[in-house]
């Protein structure tokens, strides 16, 4: 998804350059702790760089960092089920 929408919109490039290294990391399977929001990079180019104009990138990100974090808690589960997702 990144590599086609970063052809079009240099903020998506940016995106992927900030949080390249957390995704190598949690591909490889490296990252044992659960990390604060705080510590994923690129949350402010959605608001402040207009990047929530892509619903599924904005979607994916926010995936990603519910991972990163700690995955979904019950509450999260239980919120994305009665929205139909």
């Amino acid at each position: 998804m990144i590599e086609d929408l970063k052809k079009s919109d240099h903020v998506v490039e940016k995106l992927r350059a900030e949080i390249e290294p957390l995704m190598k990391l949690a591909e490889s399977g490296m990252i044992t702790v659960k990390l604060q929001w705080r510590d994923i990079p690129g949350r402010y180019l959605f608001t402040e760089e207009g990047l929530q104009q892509y619903p599924h990138l904005e979607h994916a990100f926010a995936e990603f960092r519910v991972e990163l974090t700690g995955g979904e808690t019950p509450l999260l589960h239980k919120l994305k089920r009665e929205m139909g997702e």
